[in-house]
């Protein structure tokens, strides 16, 4: 129940943040801005620009409604001084976005305009292949992080002073792991991840007078498919990233208590994880980024193997269930092709 209300909320967040209108303008030169209700022409992809106009910004829009988005640029044309509006593609709702996304050019070739000189005209050919978005539809992450996990799993009932002191040395944990994502348009992707934690702890103990260690070494790790909002920052050097995935997660553990035979106990479960991070653009392809994941499963079956050649199958009931679950913050590199 409780993972199910967590990733409601998640998609939720989602939701929301894909329902307002987006645009992304990049700013070459600005003119004296028009009068507001100045007309502003539209140029659709079919029909040429102006000869020798300039360019005074890109645009990249995204949003349910197309009017409400050609409104949009046409205002922000006015505030640029722009007198021609050139749409260079837009992608209609599909499937792998529910919102149109236009992609558009300020233009001016107003010769009596004392700032618009032959020095400040760019070449519109060169621009508009910068903003063909469907050489932006597609592109694939490569991550690679690592960092601290905390393990935020009830303690269980009954256990004297010395193993509650041991449990609670595994609390903290070193993650590591990758994930490749491919984006099928710039706002969504589907990968697949795969991430460990690994928690231990050795710690001197008595038992009935002899002396040892009471010691636990344990690996918990997710894989299964995820999938990815991705929020570009203005000048799409940056990214947020929201992100779920539902797959396997697995528990082992090797142990020894004092001078019994050592044990290795292991079993797998279905795992929910939730995660949002931020890349930090460093190159064209290379960012840097940091996240925070929550990853949360209940072991309930397992399989205890001791040194002695004994083997144990473990059934737990629901309330008994060995808690996987933990909230990691990662840093790492990430590839973008």
């Amino acid at each position: 129940m409780k993972k199910g209300i967590i990733y409601s909320l998640f998609l939720g967040f989602l939701a929301l943040a894909g329902c307002s209108p987006k645009v992304t303008t990049t700013l070459i030169k600005a003119k004296t801005p028009l009068e507001p209700g100045e007309e502003v022409t539209v140029l659709q992809q079919e029909e040429p620009e102006p000869e020798d106009a300039v360019v005074l910004k890109t645009m990249r829009m995204q949003g349910k409604d197309y009017d409400e988005l050609i409104g949009m640029a046409t205002d922000e044309a006015r505030t640029t001084g722009g007198e021609v509006l050139k749409i260079v593609d837009h992608l209609n709702p599909d499937i792998t976005s529910p919102r149109h996304r236009v992609s558009a050019l300020v233009l001016s070739a107003d010769e009596s305009d004392s700032t618009i000189t032959s020095s400040s005209r760019v070449a519109t050919d060169v621009i508009e292949s910068d903003l063909d978005l469907r050489k932006e539809s597609w592109s694939v992450r490569i991550a690679l992080q690592g960092g601290a996990s905390y393990r935020i799993g009830k303690e269980p009932q009954g256990v004297d002073a010395v193993m509650s002191s041991h449990i609670k040395n595994r609390r903290l944990g070193v993650n590591y792991g990758a994930d490749v994502t491919v984006f099928i348009s710039e706002n969504i992707g589907v990968g697949i991840k795969a991430q460990n934690v690994y928690y231990g702890d050795k710690m001197p103990a008595s038992v009935d007078g002899k002396n040892g260690f009471l010691e636990d070494y344990e690996n918990i790790w997710f894989a299964g498919p995820i999938f990815t909002f991705r929020m570009p920052s203005k000048n799409r050097n940056n990214a947020f990233l929201a992100r779920a995935g539902y797959g396997l997660a697995g528990y082992s553990d090797w142990g020894k208590a004092v001078v019994e035979p050592s044990y290795t106990i292991s079993g797998i479960t279905p795992g929910l994880l939730l995660e949002v991070g931020y890349d930090f653009g460093i190159t064209k392809n290379l960012s840097v980024g940091a996240a925070l994941t929550f990853v949360t499963g209940a072991l309930r079956y397992a399989t205890a193997k001791y040194s002695n050649g004994k083997t144990v199958y473990m059934s737990m009931e629901k309330e008994d269930a060995e808690s996987l679950r933990s909230i990691g913050l990662s840093i790492g590199l990430r590839y973008n092709l």
